[in-house]
């Protein structure tokens, strides 16, 4: 009987013990989740008084997840490292920004301008990057994604969709387009060595003229290889 005893009292602390377990783990989570909500409200403030502040803070390893950002301007701003996955990038403007390593992961980009902005290893998989045009009867509007003069050295482009977009001079050594849609996108003087066509899933409609490849690459479907050749022969 005294075992018994004993052996409930052990069960009933185990119960105890792993019940405030769970709690504290539940617990622990909910803050967790808090703080995070809490952090992204914080840096979504100050990226919205960034363009109007005196004093330009950096905005480095801001989590910025889910933000409509559009018609906001970032010119020079200091990104790297930013979290931007699943944002609103209409008419946003990130020339000469320092973007290294931002993601962009599922955002969608309108018109979005990264004029010599520096984004080596910036992640664009499964973004959406397309050009809007919007005529009435006074004056027409069109949004163009530029990437002028930007540095997208692996880059990564998988999975993304990109039309109309501007990439003239551009340099994307070894970035990645696997499986991601091209279409109407203009490459005039982009410096595409090295960087990854294989198993893209269209490349249509591009302007590839005085682009820099490799000799013989492999990196490039027959198709558009045999396409940039015509267009500089």
């Amino acid at each position: 009987m005294v075992n018994d005893l004993i052996s409930n009292l052990i069960m009933a602390v185990a119960s105890s013990l792993l019940s405030g377990l769970l709690v504290g783990m539940f617990m622990f989570r909910l803050e967790e989740r808090r703080a995070l909500r809490e952090r992204r409200r914080e840096d979504y403030r100050e990226a919205l008084n960034w363009a109007k502040s005196e004093k330009k803070s950096s905005l480095r390893h801001f989590d910025l997840t889910g933000a409509n950002l559009s018609g906001q301007k970032f010119v020079k701003a200091d990104l790297e490292s930013t979290c931007l996955d699943k944002s609103k990038l209409w008419d946003t403007d990130f020339s000469r920004a320092n973007l290294r390593l931002a993601s962009f992961r599922k955002a969608r980009l309108v018109g979005t301008k990264f004029r010599n902005a520096v984004m080596l290893l910036a992640d664009f998989s499964n973004a959406r990057i397309e050009r809007q045009e919007y005529t009435d009867i006074d004056q027409g509007y069109k949004y163009v994604p530029d990437f002028s003069g930007a540095t997208l050295s692996r880059a990564i482009f998988r999975n993304a969709q990109i039309t109309g977009a501007v990439f003239h001079n551009a340099i994307l050594i070894s970035a990645d387009f696997t499986n991601a849609r091209v279409s109407n996108c203009d490459f005039t003087g982009a410096d595409l060595r090295k960087s990854n066509w294989r198993k893209v899933k269209e490349a249509t409609n591009c302007n590839w003229t005085a682009v820099t490849i490799d000799d013989d690459s492999p990196n490039f479907p027959a198709q558009i290889l045999q396409e940039i050749q015509r267009q500089n022969s």
